[in-house]
């Protein structure tokens, strides 16, 4: 019922590490902390990560906000030599994935 930010490390082959749920919110809000998400990064030794977090509300479609947190972790990532691959959101059984709608490259 309310949203969850989750964190998928993946090693230099790009098999996942570890995945976990780092941040929850409100029913229509979430915020993604930087040095959070850094320091699960460096703590699981990831290479690259997918970000992935749910919209209670149903829809699919990225709001402003979460494009702008997507490419603020990315830069910051980028930094200390992590790819992002995707930010997918989820809604009940259907989901939308950044990298797929060219938001991510």
């Amino acid at each position: 019922t309310n949203e969850e930010f989750a964190l998928i490390c993946l090693d230099a082959n790009r098999r996942v590490h570890w995945s976990g749920i780092i941040a929850k919110g409100t029913i229509d809000k979430i915020e993604a902390y930087p040095r959070l998400v850094v320091a699960e990064v460096i703590k699981h030794h990831a290479k690259h990560v997918i970000f992935a977090h749910n919209h209670p509300g149903g829809t699919l479609i990225p709001s402003a906000a979460d494009k702008h947190a997507t490419l603020r972790l990315a830069e910051l990532l980028n930094g200390i030599d992590v790819t992002t691959i995707d930010h997918i959101i989820v809604s009940g059984s259907r989901f939308y994935s950044m990298a797929e709608a060219g938001f991510i490259f």
